[in-house]
């Protein structure tokens, strides 16, 4: 091996120790905070088995408690009126205390008879006769018609800067 290499090769070997030395030591914290923790649940476990028989007792007095009391509550206050069981009735007017009628008896239906067909005779109309509110023809005798009133003059349309609805209109007067 060359001496550079040999430099490289130490080098690296180094930054390996050091690596090695840095996880172990994490490996050890962690160990040392597991073990710790470990210790912790377990005396929490010892104080709940030391306190659990107390807890359950306290509960069962309480519940008894509780159950006599309802039962002296119950003993000692009868109701002080007794209501009168009756059915209710809604009534809406005097058209209920009326028997219903008897049902009509059922009515059979047969089917209408087809009326007989008219058809209706062409209306002939002379020249005359003619309404002329429904003619769309050429009249006979035009009317002159007025001329139309000169438009009046239109204002420029708005720029678009202007033009904030975008309606292409103006609306102000």
């Amino acid at each position: 091996m060359t001496p550079e290499t040999r430099q490289v090769l130490a080098r690296y070997e180094d930054i390996t120790a050091q690596y090695t030395a840095t996880v172990n030591e994490v490996g050890e914290e962690f160990a040392a905070a597991l073990a710790r923790h470990d210790a912790e649940v377990a005396e929490q476990k010892r104080l709940a088995a030391e306190q659990l028989p107390a807890i359950e007792a306290a509960d069962a007095v309480a519940k008894a408690e509780f159950a006599r009391a309802q039962a002296a509550a119950a003993e000692e206050k009868p109701t002080t009126w007794a209501r009168e069981s009756r059915p209710t009735v809604l009534s809406f007017g005097d058209e209920e205390d009326r028997p219903a009628p008897p049902p009509p008896p059922p009515v059979v239906h047969t089917p209408p008879s087809l009326p007989a067909v008219v058809v209706p005779e062409p209306v002939t109309w002379t020249r005359d006769q003619r309404p002329s509110v429904l003619s769309f023809g050429v009249d006979d005798d035009p009317e002159p018609t007025p001329p139309a009133p000169p438009a009046a003059p239109r204002r420029p349309a708005p720029s678009d800067d202007q033009d904030d609805d975008w309606s292409g209109r103006s609306w102000v007067r």
